[in-house]
């Protein structure tokens, strides 16, 4: 395929991928936000063979070369269980990289949109990598401070690209922060609502708060993905997760996960809510520039030590309990721990714009907006 004197190639085997993994270094090269993946575990991610998204889904891959050189890469992929699930025939986009050149976003759109459409695709959305909530978006708001854990980072222009090629908003999803040095070290120093709200739903349920048990991991873990499944099933287009997905976005977290941080709500010993709240790890990353080996591992475990940021990355509560302050009381003993151990900020993200309830209580507890990503959609007409 060729759109003028760009030329499109299928990716197709593992050189090709390794390729299309690293050509994100010559898009970032000069941004010093920008936190490179781990090369090892996108091209897992990547491979037929072993990734787990290929158990239910199919993916195709293109780079974009000029004048024998690499300038852009994108990914096409359809999610049948969620195609069955939602009822609709959706293809998605991703890996979404390239220069400030619209021939060459041209020719790698029209790529996945061809690809789509011949698999009988009725519509297309993205940029995500192979689910909705896996660093969706490009960067619309907050392009001065570098992107947390498993939210993505992208130039200005990709948005003026997509909308160009006749690509139209489908959501956007909001990133906050908190200040904690605004507490001064004490919980009491939180919005005296967050504190009346969360003493009175501990007092009027009876529920009790416990830290994760990390010797009972798999059970817990049964535990957050039932709880994650049944609070997020209000939400537009959700998709439960299987087991096997659950499990497998878990085992990436289980190295940096504080057990501290997670924390079940239960009343009477039925898990009614879960929250999880990890350190920063992408501040050590950054420093690994993608790879732990040979001496990635000694600048990860350095940098780990150092971390100072926080992400409050899940928060599922069941709906009978959603509206009686439950979720005031897991911000409450989150930010009880954070304090304890001295972190200076916390990162509340990803958020749908359209989850008014989760924002309000957000801004109430002091949150601020700091990031907006922003996917899009669009008809594949015949």
């Amino acid at each position: 395929m060729s759109s003028s004197n760009v030329e499109i190639i299928p990716v197709q085997d593992q050189q090709g991928r390794e390729r299309f993994v690293r050509f994100a270094w010559h898009v970032y090269r000069d941004d010093p936000l920008w936190v490179p993946p781990l090369i090892r575990s996108q091209l897992h991610t990547l491979d037929p063979q072993r990734g787990s998204f290929f158990r239910y889904g199919e993916a195709a891959l293109f780079m974009a070369r000029r004048d024998g050189r690499d300038v852009g890469r994108i990914a096409g992929w359809i999610n049948h269980r969620a195609n069955e699930f939602l009822g609709e025939k959706a293809a998605g986009f991703g890996f979404f990289e390239t220069f400030n050149d619209y021939e060459i976003a041209q020719a790698l759109l029209d790529a996945v949109c061809e690809w789509a459409r011949g698999r009988g695709m009725e519509t297309i959305r993205g940029p995500f990598y192979f689910s909705m909530d896996d660093s969706p978006g490009v960067l619309i708001e907050g392009f001065d401070r570098p992107p947390v854990l498993l939210c993505g980072h992208s130039p200005p222009y990709y948005a003026d690209l997509l909308e160009r090629y006749g690509m139209t908003k489908y959501r956007d999803a909001y990133a906050h922060w908190i200040d904690l040095s605004a507490f001064k070290g004490d919980v009491t120093n939180l919005p005296p609502k967050i504190l009346r709200v969360a003493e009175a739903v501990r007092h009027r349920t009876g529920v009790q708060i416990r830290a994760m048990r990390m010797e009972n991991w798999n059970a817990e873990v049964k535990r957050a993905m039932y709880l994650f499944n049944e609070a997020m099933g209000y939400m537009r287009n959700h998709v439960p997760m299987d087991e096997q997905e659950f499990i497998r976005f878990t085992e990436e977290l289980r190295q940096v996960v504080d057990p501290d941080l997670v924390f079940f709500a239960e009343v009477d010993g039925r898990p009614v809510g879960f929250s999880a709240t990890i350190p920063d790890v992408n501040q050590a990353l950054k420093a690994a520039n993608g790879r732990l080996f040979p001496l990635g591992w000694l600048r990860l475990w350095w940098r780990m030590r150092h971390i100072d940021v926080a992400s409050l990355k899940l928060l599922a509560v069941l709906e009978e309990y959603r509206s009686r302050g439950l979720d005031s009381l897991l911000y409450l003993e989150t930010a009880r721990v954070l304090l304890r151990k001295g972190y200076a900020w916390l990162d509340m993200s990803l958020t749908a714009e359209h989850n008014v309830m989760i924002n309000r209580i957000i801004k109430n507890v002091g949150g601020q907006r700091y990031k907006v990503y922003r996917t899009y959609y669009m008809p594949l007409l015949p």
